[in-house]
């Protein structure tokens, strides 16, 4: 996500439940916007400007593990409610259902609230819409929004969203004294290419 080495192979794994929830259900204009909405996804993920914000080096330290999880059940959670109300979706089951990517959008992106929207506003909006819903998607999106506000209370979510920062100090060094690799990585930009 977020210009991570695997957003684009997750893009597509969160693209495929969409299609087939689309595959049983019925034809009508929510269906003919949402497979326009997914092919436009998809094909945008194959285009140069998004190749090249992808990452291809790996991050010196990965993020902690709820705080990867939080963002990927919530960028899936749109396909399991859909196919909890295949036959029946109402306005509640669609708001709930596109707000929960956007949830996942703003934490992954650090944008101002988001440990806020994660922690109280979705799980609240998942929670207090699920009355309104039929049963089956009014369980599931309780559930969720349970298990999302138990998971973003975790210290470690808010740790990843708002990293310690530390001071540091540098001293410079004759280039002679340096190491290759480290010559050799100040030669390269962020996509790994010779500086020019």
């Amino acid at each position: 996500m977020t210009g991570g080495r695997w957003a684009r192979r997750l893009a597509v794994a969160g693209a495929a439940p969409a299609l087939a929830v689309g595959a049983i259900r019925p034809i009508d204009v929510i269906w003919i916007v949402a497979l326009a909405a997914t092919g436009v996804t998809v094909v945008s993920l194959f285009t140069r400007g998004m190749s090249a914000a992808m990452r291809r080096r790996p991050a010196a330290a990965g993020p902690p593990a709820r705080a990867v999880i939080l963002p990927l059940a919530l960028i899936l959670f749109p396909a399991l409610l859909g196919l909890a109300a295949w036959d029946n979706p109402t306005t509640a089951t669609m708001i709930v259902g596109l707000s929960a990517p956007i949830a996942a959008m703003w934490y992954s992106r650090v944008l101002p609230g988001g440990l806020f929207v994660i922690r109280v506003l979705w799980p609240a909006l998942a929670i207090g819409l699920a009355a309104t819903q039929s049963r089956v998607p009014g369980l599931v999106s309780a559930l969720t929004g349970l298990a999302v506000a138990v998971l973003a209370w975790h210290p470690s979510v808010r740790l990843a969203f708002h990293p310690p920062r530390e001071v540091g100090t540098s001293y410079p060094i004759p280039p002679e004294l340096a190491p290759k690799e480290v010559l050799d990585a100040a030669k390269l930009d962020e996509q790994g290419k010779p500086r020019r």
